[in-house]
């Protein structure tokens, strides 16, 4: 069973790679630790017309660390 969902888009103003990392605000850093090597969904929300609104993919938290050019955005 997944431990978080990771919502991102191509769209995003993170600094998102699905399939490398995922970018956030450090306000969500408890529930990202929670998910720490255990499993995600990543989930494309629909804001605009292009998002598919779906799940699809899954990974798992191998570390999470520091932005260095944003310290309050960690990479997961």
């Amino acid at each position: 069973m997944a431990k978080a969902v990771f919502t991102t888009s191509d769209s995003s103003i993170y600094d998102d790679l699905p399939e490398c990392r995922y970018h956030f605000p450090e306000t969500y850093l408890n529930q990202a630790k929670a998910a720490l090597h255990d499993w995600v969904l990543y989930y494309e929300p629909r804001r605009s017309a292009i998002g598919r609104q779906a799940y699809f993919a899954t990974a798992r938290v191998a570390e999470i660390r520091k932005d260095p050019n944003r310290p309050d955005h960690p990479f997961a």
